[in-house]
């Protein structure tokens, strides 16, 4: 009871003096508009840029709470009073630290006009929301109960508040990964200990990420524990002399046991609680099926360099590889694991080599200078005879991508054999005039392929690539699981056949098509666009399913600014410069666009639909034909089509409107990508197999189409230059491939293990009037309702005066 009086008498403090509100407004404006300073270049649905500058701001912003808790006390010699009450030292600190954090946490729960934000005009993640607040109450408690307990040392305020200041600074730098290596750089391994026992920051990450590490919680609990002990303890010094002469070996011991108690703690794994919407810090429930399907045993082998001989960015990364590594091992007892420090074992240094695990280079800071080690930090993968499969380097940055890569690795090795993707691109002529030149020279030039990123991507993943011309000399491998179209162009009767032939025995056909590239040169009035007709016969391919690429030129609302190459003249010189441009026909799709309900699509943040073309569907055929439709995403409902003209494309194509002079929108929501399954009819049914070439004399087909087919998938997007080379690794453009081909070609379990790791979102687009608008409210809304509050509450308190005169 003693305990909620004292809080009560100071919350009615706080709330009744004019300094508080102040507090709060300056707070609320700062931290606010610190974060929507950057936000709306960022477009990120997400507030972990608020809080990773929150603890700075509340380093800052708390000494000046707790400095006038007790200095303000000893000052007005109010403290004799206080002791004078029947009450207990422990209930004056305790209610004054109670009183202190509802304030404080107050103050930090009033941003919470930011997360009603983010959820009106995008789709956060709401579990690092939750976390970065619990974390900011946790730091708050913390902050408060070092700043009591040196408030208690000093009568002058400024005094407490500029020692405060500096003592949370320092707990804070320490947490720093760069100022923890530069100490150790010069005391080894001091500054990895600081990091790990005092560090604020490091310990405050984990709940910004949506993480609440045990061991990260005990050390904000137990130290706030410390601090408010080591007050009461200060104040029992002020009644009895005795307690003087013991006070500092107290403090002293108090604080060596809280540091060695985080020192033991660190390297326990006691768990966490994952707050996050996919749960992208658990072992997903994907992974758990795969390991439940194991028959033989897999053995995994992490080479790491001992503890002392890492740099210090990378001092916990045996215990972060371990930990999941030991949570995999309680998914099935035919997972093994063991860790081997390969300094160790000198005598195996050669065997290890010979499995592909050397040694990788890192860079330290050791005594004002940066130096690099050679260290190992590899995971091997054994599974019955195969070759071993190896992650080369794991450092702390993929410990995000650490279990798609060593599920993917396992999946992979239990099948039989490496899935086979056949890849059918075209390729670029070479420059007649670079042909000449190789001539003379006795070389050869080879064709330029545009997409051959994409067979590196699928190569890394696990896939074996074969590059098919759909020719005689070149036909589609009959082992391929997958046949992969991109950007096809002319294609003969011969290929449009065993395209048909390959989908209709039941394996699935990727095709990536577009009506329309663009071209962008200097004109007279300044940057001009011209549309490229592609030619190509994706049309006679798809349409007898009731499927076409649409031949106009297509524009949306939504799109984005890309940066171009140009020749500029600069004096007497050519050179190239970088120019941005920013058209509707730089597509982008956003998550609301998307078909959440499909594995390919539920967790990507966009997707860059470069020059792309909407699919027209005939759903009469389709239906007609039986085959189900899905769509995976589409455009936006502000899209809109323009017929091909010649010339450089003009306003009125840009325009949305231009075509109705009365104003009526002519925009609407078009399908752009879609997967189709069923049992698709043979289009050469009836007619005699196609020959290769006119010279092709053969007049026997052993492999036609036979009468009996299979029901397969078609996927079909309307965009291929969203797979070349200079587009595929903006936004989710690789990730959405990869998950296509992990779909149609092995099924959706890597593709959510994969997904987990796919945290960023964007809000939506919004006009410089609604940015302004929510600029506005997100900085400014909050303080006005506290200004509103405390001039209505000092007004009652006014009235309440004068009746009582």
């Amino acid at each position: 009871m003693q305990i909620v009086n004292i809080t009560r008498r100071e919350l009615q403090s706080y709330f009744n003096s004019p300094i508080a509100y102040c507090f709060i407004v300056v707070f609320l404006l700062v931290t606010c508009g610190l974060y929507m300073t950057t936000f709306f270049l960022a477009g990120s649905a997400s507030m972990r840029p608020f809080f990773s500058s929150l603890p700075v701001v509340l380093i800052v912003f708390v000494p000046a709470i707790t400095m006038r808790l007790w200095a303000e006390e000893r000052k007005s010699h109010t403290i004799s009073l206080l002791f004078s009450l029947p009450v207990s030292s422990m209930s004056l600190v305790l209610g004054k630290f109670i009183a202190a954090l509802i304030f404080s946490s107050t103050a930090l729960l009033s941003t919470i006009v930011i997360p009603f934000m983010l959820f009106t005009i995008g789709s956060p993640d709401i579990g690092p929301i939750i976390g970065g607040y619990l974390g900011g109450i946790l730091l708050l408690s913390l902050l408060l109960s070092l700043g009591m307990a040196l408030s208690a040392f000093f009568k002058e305020q400024i005094v407490s508040f500029i020692i405060t200041l500096v003592v949370g600074f320092g707990c804070y730098l320490v947490g720093i990964e760069f100022i923890s290596a530069f100490i150790d750089g010069w005391l080894p391994g001091v500054g990895t200990f600081l990091n790990e026992t005092l560090g604020i920051s490091s310990h405050f990450n984990s709940f910004a990420k949506g993480v609440i590490d045990i061991g990260d919680l005990l050390f904000f609990i137990s130290f706030s524990c410390l601090f408010l002990i080591i007050n009461i303890y200060t104040l029992e010094g002020y009644l009895r002399m005795r307690a003087v002469k013991t006070f500092m070996l107290g403090c002293i011991i108090l604080i060596g046991i809280g540091v060695f108690f985080n020192g033991i703690i660190r390297d326990m794994n006691l768990g966490r609680i994952d707050l996050t919407e996919d749960k992208i810090f658990t072992v997903s429930s994907a992974t758990k099926r795969v390991f439940e399907r194991l028959t033989v045993p897999i053995r995994v082998t992490y080479y790491v360099s001992p503890k002392e001989k890492l740099p210090t960015p990378m001092k916990d990364i045996e215990r972060d590889v371990t930990d999941m590594l030991e949570e995999l091992s309680r998914l099935s007892s035919r997972f093994t694991y063991k860790v081997v420090h390969p300094e160790d074992v000198p005598e195996e240094i050669e065997e290890i080599k010979k499995k592909g695990i050397v040694p990788f280079s890192a860079q330290t800071i050791e005594e004002d200078s940066f130096n690099i080690k050679r260290i190992y930090s590899s995971i091997s993968v054994g599974y019955l005879d195969k070759k071993e499969e190896v992650i080369h380097q794991v450092v702390p940055a993929s410990l995000n991508n650490l279990e798609y890569e060593l599920v993917s690795k396992i999946y992979r090795l239990t099948l039989e054999k490496n899935p086979k993707i056949a890849l059918f691109t075209p390729s670029s002529p070479v420059d007649p005039r670079l042909k000449m030149l190789m001539a003379r020279s006795g070389r050869t030039p080879n064709e330029q392929d545009n997409f051959s990123r994409i067979r590196a991507m699928l190569e890394a993943q696990g896939y074996e690539v074969v590059n098919t011309s759909i020719s005689k000399e070149s036909p589609i491998p009959h082992d391929a699981r997958l046949l992969m179209v991109i950007a096809p162009e002319r294609l003969s009767e011969r290929q449009r056949y065993e395209i048909y032939r390959f989908l209709l025995s039941g394996r699935p056909v990727f095709i990536a098509s577009q009506a329309f590239t663009y071209a962008y040169s200097d004109g007279p009035d300044g940057l001009e666009v011209h549309a490229q007709k592609n030619a190509s016969d994706t049309n006679k391919l798809l349409s007898p399913f009731g499927i076409t690429i649409d031949d106009s030129m297509f524009f949306d609302t939504r799109h984005i600014t890309l940066s171009i190459t140009t020749q500029r003249q600069i004096g007497m010189f050519m050179a190239l410069v970088q120019t941005p441009v920013n058209y509707p026909n730089q597509i982008e799709v956003l998550p609301d666009q998307m078909n959440k309900s499909l594995s390919i699509t539920n967790s990507l943040s966009g997707l860059l639909y470069l020059w792309g073309s909407p699919i027209d569907i005939n759903d009469d055929k389709l239906q007609e034909l039986s085959i189900k439709k899905t769509i995976l995403f589409t455009s936006s409902k502000e899209a809109w089509k323009r017929a091909y003209h010649f010339g450089p494309l003009s306003e009125d194509d840009f325009n949305p409107n231009s075509v109705n002079p009365k104003g009526a929108s002519s925009t609407k929501q078009y399908p752009l990508s879609a997967l189709f399954e069923g049992k698709f009819p043979n289009p050469f049914k009836g007619k005699p197999v196609p020959k290769w070439n006119e010279s092709d004399n053969s007049t026997k087909e052993a492999d036609a189409i036979g009468k009996d087919t299979a029901p397969s998938r078609l996927f079909v997007i309307g965009c291929s230059e969203m797979f070349s080379d200079t587009a595929i690794m903006a936004m989710g453009n690789a990730v959405f491939l990869l998950n296509a081909v992990d779909a149609l070609s092995l099924g959706d379990e890597l593709i959510y293990i994969r997904n987990k790791t796919q945290g960023q979102r964007f809000i939506r687009p919004l006009s410089v009037k609604e940015k302004l608008l929510w600029r506005i409210i997100a900085v400014f809304l909050a303080p006005s309702i506290w200004i509103c509050y405390g001039i209505a509450r000092a007004m009652r308190r006014r009235k309440r005066r004068i009746r009582c005169e």
